[in-house]
């Protein structure tokens, strides 16, 4: 695992192809996500199958690609193309250790039975 400190850490909604390289994501972050890859932050995303996410890191004088397969498992990830989502360090960490940040335990107290 790697620390991210104050990083700004965006996950990317749904899949993205997972033959694309560094140009090919960086692209995605500044034309689809409409975000400036050059003011920092770790960028996410996730294969169709699920198995495999690539992050993409601006460290100031280029770019990281970093990436983790899962073996005999598959990432939680948000199916919606929604706006861009951001997570904590924290939820990071567990999502790269397989535990799903995505749903959200709703207390009964919050819970309306019809």
């Amino acid at each position: 695992m790697f620390d991210t400190g104050e990083l700004p850490i965006y996950v990317r909604p749904g899949y993205t192809d997972g033959r694309k390289s560094i140009n090919g994501l960086v692209g995605i972050i500044h034309n689809e996500m409409q975000l400036d890859v050059l003011q920092g932050g770790l960028f996410i995303f996730c294969s169709k199958a699920r198995t495999n996410i690539k992050c993409v890191l601006w460290d100031g004088v280029g770019f990281w690609l970093i990436q983790k397969r899962l073996v005999g498992y598959t990432f939680a990830w948000p199916n919606t193309e929604e706006d861009v989502m951001k997570i904590s360090g924290e939820e990071l960490q567990m999502l790269l250790q397989g535990i799903d940040v995505f749903r959200r335990f709703i207390p009964w107290a919050n819970v309306t039975i019809n």
